[in-house]
This record gives C-alpha cells, sequence and structure tokens, in this order.
C-alpha cells in the first residue's frame, strides 16, 4: 500500500512538472520594449521643441505603454546627447556638418550600429522685430552689417533714430549657426550682438525693446507683440517673408531642414517606432499644423484671400 501511494505520488509529480514546462514554454516573458511600449529620451532644439513635444504627446496617447521623454536643448547639444547615449533619438534644427556626421558614424561602428538621418520638415530663421518697428524689410548686407557692428542706429536702415539691438543665441544653437554661414558668410558676430540663452529670451526682449532684433523659428514667433520682416540676398530683392509657402517654394532665403538622428539596431524598439511615426502620416500633419513645411509628404499650400 506504501509502495502504490509512493508511485503514485510521483506520477502526479511528474505530470505537474510537465505542465509547469509546457506553461512556461507558452507564455514567454512580455518584452520590455517594442516599437509601441517603453521609455524613450529624445533630446530636442528648442527651436523644434513645440513640434518634437506634441509629436511624444499624441504618440504616448495612441501607445498608452510608451512615454516619450523630450528635452529641450540646441542643436549641438543634442548630438552630444546622442553619442554619449543620454537621449537615444536627436531632433536638430539644422543639418549635420561633415565633422559631426564623421564622428557619428565612428561611434556607430564602435557599437556595433548604424547611424541614421533624415529630413523631416523645413523650418526658416525668421527676422523678428517688434510690432511697432516701421522696418519691414532688410537684405543681408544690412542684416550682416547690423550683427557685425557696422550699423548700429534703425534710422540707417529706414526706421526711426533709434539705437539696435541685435539678439543672437549661443553659439550651440543652430539657429546661431545658420545665420552666420549664411548672412555673416561664416564671419563673426560684432560687440553689439547680445547672446541669449533660449530664443523664448530673444522673443521676450523683442516684445518689449522697439529698438531689438532677433532670430527665431516659425512655430516661435506667435506669441508677443512681434512681428517678422522680408528678407532679401541681394539688394534689388526679392524680399520674402517667412511662411509654409515661401519655403514649400524655396523663395525665403533663410530655410533650414529639420533633422532627427538616431543609432540604428536591429531590433524593433521605441526609436523606429517613433521615428517612422514623425517621418508618416500622422507626424508629417502635426509639422503642418504646427506651422512647418513637412518633408516627407505631398504639400498643397493654399492661401486664403483677405
Amino acid at each position: 500500500m506504501e509502495k502504490s501511494t509512493h508511485r503514485f505520488l510521483i506520477r502526479q509529480f511528474i505530470s505537474a512538472l510537465v505542465v509547469l514546462v509546457f506553461v512556461a514554454g507558452c507564455t514567454e516573458e512580455e518584452p520590455t520594449e517594442t516599437a509601441t511600449r517603453g521609455y524613450l529620451s529624445v533630446s530636442s532644439s528648442e527651436t523644434v521643441f513645440p513640434y518634437t513635444e506634441r509629436c511624444g504627446i499624441a504618440f504616448t496617447s495612441v501607445y498608452k505603454k510608451s512615454y516619450i521623454d523630450v528635452k529641450r536643448s540646441t542643436a549641438r547639444e543634442s548630438l552630444v546627447s546622442l553619442s554619449e547615449g543620454k537621449s537615444r533619438v536627436a531632433v536638430m534644427s539644422r543639418d549635420l556638418n561633415e565633422f559631426e556626421l564623421e564622428d557619428m558614424k565612428d561611434i556607430a561602428a564602435v557599437n556595433e550600429k548604424t547611424f541614421q538621418y533624415r529630413t523631416i520638415a523645413h523650418d526658416a530663421v525668421t527676422i523678428i522685430v517688434h510690432g511697432d518697428n516701421p522696418v519691414e524689410k532688410l537684405t543681408f548686407s544690412q542684416l550682416e552689417g547690423i550683427y557685425s557692428g557696422e550699423i548700429t542706429n534703425w534710422k540707417d536702415v529706414g526706421g526711426e533714430s533709434r539705437r539696435i539691438r541685435p539678439l543672437v543665441r549661443d553659439r550651440n544653437s543652430g539657429t546661431y549657426e545658420v545665420f552666420q554661414d549664411r548672412v555673416l558668410n561664416k564671419g563673426k558676430y560684432g560687440a553689439t550682438a547680445y547672446p541669449c540663452s533660449t530664443i523664448s529670451e530673444i522673443t521676450r526682449i523683442v516684445e518689449y525693446d522697439r529698438g531689438a532684433i532677433g532670430c527665431a523659428g516659425l512655430m516661435l514667433i506667435k506669441r508677443g507683440y512681434l512681428k517678422a520682416i522680408a528678407i532679401a540676398e541681394d539688394d534689388e530683392g526679392p524680399f520674402v517673408v517667412p511662411s509654409q509657402k515661401s519655403i514649400h517654394e524655396e523663395t525665403y532665403p533663410l530655410r533650414h531642414p529639420i533633422v532627427v538622428s538616431y543609432f540604428r539596431t536591429r531590433e524593433m524598439d521605441l526609436v523606429k517606432g517613433f521615428v517612422t511615426y514623425l517621418m508618416e502620416a500622422k507626424g508629417q500633419t502635426l509639422a503642418m499644423n504646427q506651422g512647418i513645411l513637412p518633408a516627407t509628404m505631398p504639400v498643397r499650400i493654399v492661401e486664403m484671400k483677405r
């Protein structure tokens, strides 16, 4: 009796063990990250931040198990953060230069990854002045004179007699570099150019100082009492105001790309999921709604008659 009971208990134990093994094999642990699940740190240039943040919110509202943490930065700092692993996606308000591209590819090779960068939209360096400033347009040569310190009074460019206060972002920002390359011909900013840590600081000063002039992006000029002026590369024109239309038609001279950069892996991770979202219809529609120009979908600009 004792032997049969013992054999019965052994058979029961073996059966239970088989069931546990089978269940374990059929219920694999759910992956911690997929294309729509997990945590993702994104570093974004300040100029692009409203768009990047809006995309992060929209993405997580659809994919409830994802969290997109967008941090405000400068173009260069965004790329440094990506290279150091502090963020996994960098969104910049300019293209990469050849040295940055080479460095990022070297980092990718060491870590057995592939460095990727894509243009997801187009923006414009917008020249802003106080809403009561009578100046409506400036040429590149006039802007160069203002920011190099050669022109110091608004009366010299068709305005009222008032001291010009040129405002500029710090040297790590994409706005700083785009303006320096194209308007100053890679020259130096003058001693009168006042450095600002953020574009929000620039817009705030311009709103309250009738002598101030600064650079911002299309998404950041809708606040306060500001005016975007028309600019021209040549003294004879044409003078063009920044808009989605002038960016689309490539008539505005200070347009620039918005670029997303990341390290690609073989796994289907949240990086791929979010970048795909930015480049496909929903992300591109958000770009259009934010006032910038989508880069990966057809665009038809319709102007309403006043």
